[in-house]
């Protein structure tokens, strides 16, 4: 029997078996007797176990012993929070399922190797009025850990297949408990949730209507080597031409905001061209004296050592990696860099969490080390990803998606977790692939913005738009959703806009992003800073030359 053939036999068994008992209650008397764990495990498949339901009316939901995802939601509305764990492949995925429920059904992406229910932004997920899921992707496991990946079921449960499942049956759960059919079926996820959403369209055409992809790791056979590339640029620590000072990066991120801010026209301390500042850019005028302040000038070898990762990551052999750093993103270096402290030290990152892929991932054993590395990881990767895991979503023909669904994809200029130019080479390849896309698939850059979120404290760019995991970043905080102040509408949040976009058929041109100031210490109350339309690639938001540069009005997209 197919999958399709399973899901529809479940649909009919437990349609089936539901009618005969509670559904002929009212509604709201029925979800409130259905919320319960009686009632989910006798509609859930053999092999599944419904651990934990719980009819929330108080607002917060929390499940003890989450290591990935620590942090709860507040402030929700009543809703069924629904535990479930696949015992035969080895998963689980929450579910919070409102009892005010518009037919819509929602999936949260993950981050990087994290083992946990995202629960947090399920809590925002919901807020819109959908069902919202999210899988543990199979284990347990916080920031910086691969150490669970020595099973190729735990590594296939984390590439797709946890997800996959989790979805599959979650619907089918969805639809009985509401005695109703989901009309629209969205994905929302950023970096290893990018990656989710993109995998599982090129999985499954039907699976989503609509997908909004942040920042998408959709390349790990080349995203680790490179990381691990990139740690054999900078070690041993100590080299003369190692990176090991975080006062490093800001200096350069300062020089490059010194020489480049201006070259868009504009000067606003954000990076919004910075295809115009690789052509530009001297990096000599970091350099000073090294023996007097290490902790900000450059050493003519460090330099060097800046411009490989700025350059793409190509083998020997010609064959093209990973895309490099952009101009801009220079604060985040630090992520796979720092702190470089012993080398025996757990805590060294430039010898560990990327290393812990080989190790683990790729089966080279726990004695691996990373200065062992040399370009035929790459081909190792590449197999070893194309014949067992299938975690890299490089299908760039999307197929019958173009007929069925929607994709809004964005990525930050400031990015180097995931940099900013492999996300959009995975554009640019889709376009080579399929031709114009416009009619399904849409990218905008985000100036200024790091990995997901944010914007360095000296640049100040507007970068929310109220996807995964941005409204949280900012008061209320766990109970926050969409964009804050009273921009919770389709012109400033993405994810509106995608529904806008999916269900009424109005296009999305442009998203206007938004930054805001705290007004007090505490950072519990903030007031609007600025905002600038995000364009849809390959256009470029321009200022008229007369407006405020802080006001949306003042900039057009040509």
């Amino acid at each position: 029997m197919s999958l399709s053939e399973m899901v529809a036999f479940w649909v009919f068994v437990t349609l089936t078996a539901c009618v005969a008992t509670s559904w002929s209650l009212p509604v709201e008397k029925r979800q409130a007797a259905s919320c319960s764990i009686d009632y989910f495990a006798g509609i859930a498949p053999a092999g599944v176990r419904v651990e934990r339901v719980q009819h929330v009316t108080t607002g917060f939901f929390v499940e003890t012993g989450n290591i990935g995802y620590p942090t709860f939601p507040t402030g929700l509305p009543e809703l069924c929070a629904v535990i479930v764990n696949n015992v035969t492949a080895n998963y689980r995925f929450g579910m919070f399922l409102p009892d005010d429920w518009n037919s819509r059904f929602l999936t949260i992406g993950s981050y990087s190797f994290l083992g946990g229910i995202n629960w947090l932004e399920m809590g925002v997920g919901v807020k819109y009025g959908a069902v919202a899921l999210s899988t543990d992707t199979g284990h347990s496991s916080g920031t910086g850990d691969i150490t669970w990946a020595n099973t190729t079921q735990k590594q296939v449960n984390w590439a797709y297949q946890a997800l996959q499942g989790s979805i599959n049956l979650g619907k089918v759960l969805a639809e009985t408990y509401y005695d109703q059919r989901i009309t629209y079926s969205y994905f929302s996820g950023c970096s290893t949730g990018g990656r989710q959403g993109l995998k599982h369209i090129q999985l499954d055409p039907d699976v989503f209507d609509g997908a909004l992809i942040g920042a998408p790791a959709w390349d790990t056979k080349h995203l680790m080597p490179w990381l691990s590339k990139l740690a054999t640029w900078n070690l041993p620590e100590s080299a003369s031409y190692s990176l090991s000072d975080a006062g490093l990066f800001s200096r350069l991120q300062a020089e490059v905001l010194k020489q480049c801010d201006s070259l868009d026209g504009v000067r606003d301390n954000i990076i919004s061209s910075p295809s115009a500042c690789r052509k530009k850019f001297d990096i000599s005028k970091v350099r000073c004296d090294v023996s007097s302040n290490k902790t900000s000038c450059w050493s003519k070898a460090q330099t060097e050592t800046a411009m490989k990762i700025y350059t793409d990551y190509v083998t020997s052999n010609g064959e093209l990696v990973y895309k490099g750093a952009e101009y801009g993103s220079e604060i985040e270096w630090g992520t796979f860099l720092l702190p470089a402290v012993a080398h025996n030290s757990s805590q060294n990152v430039r010898r560990n969490f990327d290393g812990q892929y080989e190790r683990y991932f790729m089966n080279y054993g726990e004695g691996w080390q990373t200065t062992w590395y040399n370009d035929s990881v790459v081909k190792d990767a590449e197999t070893y990803d194309k014949r067992i895991v299938h975690a890299s979503a490089d299908q760039f023909d999307l197929g019958s998606f173009r007929n069925k669904g929607k994709i809004i994809m964005y990525g930050g200029l400031a990015d180097n977790v995931v940099p900013v130019q492999h996300t959009t080479y995975y554009y640019d390849r889709t376009v080579e692939a399929m031709g114009n896309v416009d009619d399904f698939f849409r990218y905008f850059q985000i100036p200024g913005m790091r990995h997901c979120w944010g914007t360095p404290d000296n640049v100040k760019a507007p970068w929310m738009i109220g996807s995964t995991g941005q409204s949280v970043q900012r008061p209320p905080y766990a109970s926050a959703w969409s964009v804050p102040l009273g921009f919770s509408d389709s012109r400033h949040d993405a994810f509106l806009a995608l529904m806008d976009w999916v269900e009424k058929g109005q296009e999305v041109s442009q998203i206007i992003a938004s930054e805001f100031n705290f007004t007090d210490a505490s950072q519990q109350n903030m007031v609007l800073y600025r905002q600038r339309p995000l364009c849809m690639f390959p256009k470029t938001a321009k200022w008229d030359g007369r407006g405020n540069q802080n006001d949306a009005t003042s900039w057009t997209c040509t």
